[in-house]
C-alpha cells in the first residue's frame, strides 16, 4: 500500500471515466445561472487567507458553491499553516441545490470524499494566469466541463516544457495541479465547470507509474 504520491509518476491530466449524461449536466447547471457570484463572496476564508492570489487569478472568475465551509478560521498570511489546517477540506457542508441533485450523481462517484465542491465560470477572453495549488496528497482536484470548447486551454509547465491541454464537455477530469499552470478562454462564451477536490487518492492510484 502507498502511503503518498509523487505528482512527478503521475499524469498532467487524465479521464476518470465517471459515468456523466452532459444534457442533463447542463439542465441542472442552466437552472442555477442566476446564483453566480464573485469568488471573494464565495469563499470568504479562502480568499481572505490568500488576497494576494485571489487578486491575480481570480478577478474574472465566478462559482457557484454547493459545499460551504463547516468552520471559518482565524485569517493567515502562511501558505504552511493554511495547508496544516485543510482549508480546502472544511468546505464539506452540502448546499440544498447540491443534495440528491445531479451534481451529487456525479461527485459520488469517486472513492474518496469530496469537498470545496462548485460550479465555476470563466468570463470569455480571459485566463486564470500562471499558479500552483497544493500537492496530490493533500487533494486531488477534479474538473468536469459543462460549457466548453477547444479556444479554453489549459496550460501546464512542466519538466522545463509548457504542456497545453483541451478538455472535453462531460467527461470527468484529474489536474495534476502541483504543477504550475494557467487557463485561458479564448473564446466568446464564458467557460462553465464543475469542479471539486478529492481527500484522498484512491480514484488516481491507478494511473500511478
Amino acid at each position: 500500500m502507498m502511503d503518498k504520491l509523487s505528482k512527478h509518476r503521475l499524469p498532467t491530466i487524465a479521464n476518470l471515466n465517471l459515468n456523466i449524461d452532459l444534457d442533463m449536466l447542463r439542465y441542472a447547471t442552466d437552472k442555477m445561472a442566476s446564483k453566480f457570484v464573485d469568488v471573494r463572496s464565495a469563499n470568504p476564508m479562502l480568499c481572505m487567507n490568500h488576497e494576494e492570489l485571489v487578486k491575480s487569478v481570480y478577478d474574472n472568475f465566478e462559482q457557484i458553491n454547493l459545499t460551504t465551509p463547516s468552520e471559518i478560521l482565524p485569517h493567515t498570511t502562511s501558505i504552511k499553516e493554511r495547508l496544516k489546517r485543510k482549508e480546502e477540506h472544511l468546505y464539506n457542508v452540502p448546499t440544498p441545490e447540491y443534495t440528491d441533485s445531479y451534481f451529487e450523481q456525479i461527485v459520488t462517484q469517486c472513492q474518496s470524499p469530496a469537498s470545496r465542491i462548485r460550479i465555476t465560470k470563466l468570463a470569455p477572453g480571459k485566463m486564470i494566469p500562471w499558479h500552483v495549488d497544493y500537492d496530490i496528497n493533500y487533494g486531488v482536484r477534479c474538473i468536469v466541463p459543462i460549457y466548453g470548447n477547444d479556444n479554453v486551454i489549459n496550460l501546464f509547465k512542466r519538466d522545463d516544457k509548457i504542456e497545453a491541454y483541451t478538455l472535453k464537455d462531460g467527461t470527468a477530469n484529474f489536474l495534476n495541479i502541483g504543477y504550475k499552470h494557467a487557463v485561458i478562454n479564448m473564446s466568446t462564451k464564458p467557460r462553465i465547470a464543475l469542479m471539486f477536490t478529492l481527500n484522498g487518492t484512491n480514484d488516481i492510484k491507478n494511473l500511478y507509474k
